[in-house]
């Protein structure tokens, strides 16, 4: 049994290791944890040349405030550290592209962005597919990150057949995010196609949650050899 309690320790240490990695930022100091955003809204981005593709339809204005605090902390913290280049698209009932391909994730190219983002309003219906057919014209993309907080404005498997005839000419993946969990056909929708193209689906905690975790990690396991309560990266 202390073999097993030891064993299962050892595994919860390393949930807790995973959680604050996914819902905080770089800045780790002595008992103190500051979260940033960007990889509890987008994920992780995972691939070297990426298009982000941001829903500004009229059912996204409640969330549209905090989707632009957050990409700007993508912007810095994600794709300019970790991707050689990298686009912006937003989509409603038209697309409105920050470049015409992808560019180069100088300090430059993220101030610009920055300034494009601010620029954003929501209005309007859900073009998906549009969205993701300009996206697969940039060249040499190889990830998307499609945000979105509904189904598309027009059938499903129409945007499903569309992508894999795109993906036949480009092997680029598909993650999506949902800003609407509770909308089951939409998260299955995004769901499939994320896992048609090798992708990932995520949807984002809520704040309630978010503060239920926090409160969860900070409290830590208590160290019987030093007999003191610490978490995963503070010292006693």
């Amino acid at each position: 049994m202390e073999v097993y309690i030891r064993c299962v320790e050892k595994v919860l240490r390393r949930y807790v290791q995973r959680l604050q990695w996914l819902l905080s930022g770089p800045v780790l100091c002595r008992r103190t944890w500051y979260s940033t955003g960007s990889r509890r809204l987008f994920g992780t981005v995972l691939e070297n040349r990426v298009c982000i593709l941001l829903d500004t339809s009229g059912s996204m204005d409640p969330y549209l405030q905090q989707v632009k605090t957050e990409l700007v902390l993508l912007i810095w913290e994600q794709l300019r550290k970790h991707c050689d280049s990298f686009n912006l698209l937003s989509f409603a009932e038209g697309l409105q592209w920050w470049q015409d391909t992808l560019v180069e994730t100088t300090d430059a190219a993220c101030h610009e962005a920055m300034q494009w983002v601010t620029h954003m309003q929501a209005q309007g219906s859900t073009s998906i597919l549009q969205a993701l057919m300009k996206a697969f014209s940039f060249h040499d993309l190889e990830g998307l990150y499609l945000l979105t907080d509904g189904k598309p404005d027009t059938s499903c498997s129409l945007v499903l057949n569309e992508v894999q005839r795109l993906r036949e000419k480009r092997d680029v993946k598909v993650h999506t995010i949902s800003l609407n969990c509770s909308d089951r056909a939409a998260a299955e929708f995004l769901r499939k196609l994320a896992s048609f193209t090798g992708g990932r689906y995520h949807c984002p905690v809520g704040e309630d949650t978010l503060s239920k975790i926090h409160n969860l990690l900070t409290k830590g396991f208590i160290d019987e050899k030093v007999g003191c309560r610490a978490t995963e990266h503070e010292v006693c």
